[in-house]
């Protein structure tokens, strides 16, 4: 009598599951690396919020790929399905997820919000009308090195 269930095949199925958990777990880990190191680059307070958000994040994504491989445990006992594939898939959209993620972190690299804080001190501490209009020379000056650039 053939058995329902090869040992070969339960391996499998929770080799490629950890594995998919292991890779989930890497790219939360680098979001939040990119995420403090972005804060750095734009002269950001890093939270320790940040840090709880992303413990919350781990124990959310933990229950979507559990609910995916309690799928897979059903497919598991059909010769036809060989890997965990809905875990697989539901990883695969978390990781895509953290990559957007780091890419929005990028894009906030970039960009020139960092520098609001100098420009608004400039701005409150011109006393007169000369200060004034060298502030606005110098954001018009470095529009147009933005606009070339």
């Amino acid at each position: 009598m053939e058995a329902i269930l090869s040992i070969d095949k339960l391996y499998l199925f929770l080799g490629v599951f950890l594995a998919v958990c292991i890779l989930v777990i890497v790219a939360i880990m680098l979001d939040l690396w990119d995420g403090v190191h972005t804060a750095k680059k734009t002269n950001q307070r890093v939270h320790s919020h940040k840090l709880r958000v992303t413990i919350g994040k781990m124990s959310e994504y933990w229950r979507f790929i559990m609910i995916g491989f309690l799928v897979d445990c059903l497919g598991i006992f059909f010769s036809f399905y060989v890997l965990p594939f809905v875990a697989v898939f539901f990883g695969a959209g978390l990781i895509v997820v953290e990559a957007k993620s780091m890419f929005e972190h990028a894009n906030r690299r970039k960009s020139h919000t960092a520098e609001l804080p100098g420009i608004v001190k400039s701005i409150i501490e011109a006393v007169d009308e000369k200060d004034a209009k060298k502030v606005l020379e110098r954001l018009a000056n470095e529009e147009v090195s933005l606009k070339t650039n």
